[in-house]
């Protein structure tokens, strides 16, 4: 760590990229032997016991200490919201952590990532309402406008550009699914719009009842379905509009 209390390099890597004769050249030089640690998980503040067992590991991003210093290395490092999300943390570790990595933090992530996508692609011409506060299991998280984005809409910001022609305006209570090779003119969404067509959507104002996330009674919460327990709401709509041909 420096002097934020934060490590300057990157902590996880998603792509790792070898040239595969300088890889091969530190194989043979090292026999295959990289460094190894553990990185035990304690089930009490006293680290009596283990939370779970104990394994040795190695990181992929120490390949570089194996390196000459003729050898060239770099990375390129996104921010968060960009690049990853988990689920991996039971309720009880989730409440105690930031981030809690659980399934009411990644859904938020997600919305949260097209959200900010939709932006970039606008350049300027899309607004989108800031997110707020919600909390369900004892675990909050910031989440706004829930925009849903499948890869038919665009697999790059530099294809999403093409995508949008007109100003569009999203309210922060509003849901966006957007499933197919759509151009957006100009749309004003204050609530709940579903599209599952390809073609130009022309100008739209959009104005329902929306959906929203409805906690689940404590006593209803262990006979619902396990995707449901580990989030503790449930998506209800009020009223939604659906496009299916353009």
């Amino acid at each position: 760590a420096d002097s934020t209390g934060f490590s300057p390099y990157p902590g996880n890597i998603n792509v790792l990229v070898f040239r595969v004769p300088e890889m091969a050249e530190r194989l043979a030089a090292t026999g295959g032997i990289v460094p190894e640690f553990v990185n035990p998980k304690w089930a009490d503040t006293e680290k009596s016991k283990f939370k779970s067992p104990t394994r040795l590991e190695s990181l992929m991003q120490d390949f570089p200490r194996l390196c000459k210093k003729e050898d060239q290395l770099g990375f390129t490092q996104l921010e968060r919201l960009m690049s990853f999300t988990c689920v991996k943390n039971n309720l009880a570790d989730a409440a105690k952590k930031n981030p809690p990595d659980c399934a009411l933090s990644a859904e938020a992530d997600i919305y949260a990532c097209n959200a900010r996508l939709l932006e970039l692609a606008g350049e300027g011409k899309v607004s989108i309402e800031s997110p707020s506060k919600v909390s369900f299991l004892g675990i909050s998280a910031d989440i706004g406008a829930r925009i849903i984005l499948a890869p038919s809409f665009g697999i790059s910001l530099e294809d999403m550009k093409t995508k949008i022609k007109g100003k569009v305006t999203i309210s922060g209570k509003s849901e966006l699914l957007i499933d197919g090779d759509v151009t957006l003119n100009d749309l004003e969404l204050d609530g709940c719009l579903r599209i599952s067509a390809d073609g130009q959507l022309p100008k739209k104002v959009v104005r329902n009842g929306g959906s929203k996330l409805e906690k689940i009674p404590d006593s209803e919460l262990k006979s619902e379905e396990p995707s449901l327990q580990i989030r503790g709401y449930r998506r209800v709509v009020v009223t939604e509009e659906e496009v299916k041909t353009l």
